[in-house]
């Protein structure tokens, strides 16, 4: 497999990853919507936890998608950090305001 083909499978698989996060987030972010109270402030709090991790984890593609092959293993990683980190993120909110 080519380097370039191997990143372009790294970046179809967290790109379907994050459309399906993103369809979460909306639907969390309605429910939140609904909630007054101390429970809309805990879910506001949660949506900006989860808003910050999904903005970390968007510019790591964006470094993936402009780095060159040496750098590629290297940003992999640090990319696959971000990813699981913004994931526990909306895992947490979804277990806690589902």
């Amino acid at each position: 497999m080519t380097e370039q083909s191997r990143r372009d499978q790294f970046m179809q698989r967290l790109k379907d990853g994050l459309d399906e996060l993103n369809s979460e987030i909306d639907r969390l972010e309605k429910k939140a919507r609904d909630a007054s109270g101390k429970v809309e402030a805990r879910y506001r709090e949660q949506l900006e936890d989860v808003r910050n991790k999904r903005e970390e984890f968007k510019n790591k593609l964006n470094e993936v998608r402009a780095a060159g092959e040496a750098q590629f293993d290297k940003l992999k990683l640090e990319t696959e950090h971000a990813w699981k980190a913004f994931k526990n993120s909306v895992n947490y909110f979804r277990s806690h305001f589902n």
